[in-house]
């Protein structure tokens, strides 16, 4: 993996919170990610990527008592990844995305995916 953390670092810095998704399953994310997930939060700070912008999340419904279990979250990232390998990160799997959204952009650049290992969960209460 070779990331341009400058250049993903201004990426990310220059995402306004208009260009995210405004449902609330993704604003609740946005909100509570860096706290409730301050370990992927720092690891991914290291090489620029901003957790609370990701390019998409991927959630389930809500279950009875509240809570709203997210199953993948991804992230642009500029630079290569030439390999296949996982990245561990505390109870996250972190590889190359094989399927994303178009990102639109044109330069060098590839899709990080975070999987929960357990579970990633988030209360839509308070």
């Amino acid at each position: 993996m070779k990331i341009d953390i400058v250049k993903t670092r201004e990426y990310y810095n220059s995402l306004s919170p208009g260009l995210l998704c405004d449902c609330d399953y993704c604003k609740l994310y946005y909100a509570k990610s860096r706290k409730e997930f301050s370990e992927l939060a720092l690891w991914l700070d290291k090489y620029g990527v901003d957790i609370e912008k990701p390019l998409e999340v991927i959630s389930l419904e809500p279950d009875e008592s509240g809570m709203l279990d997210y199953i993948g979250v991804q992230y642009i990232v500029f630079g290569t990844f030439s390999n296949d390998n996982s990245y561990y990160v505390g109870d996250f799997n972190i590889k190359i995305a094989d399927s994303h959204p178009n990102t639109g952009i044109s330069d060098e650049h590839f899709v990080l995916e975070v999987i929960p290992m357990n579970s990633m969960k988030l209360s839509i209460k308070g």
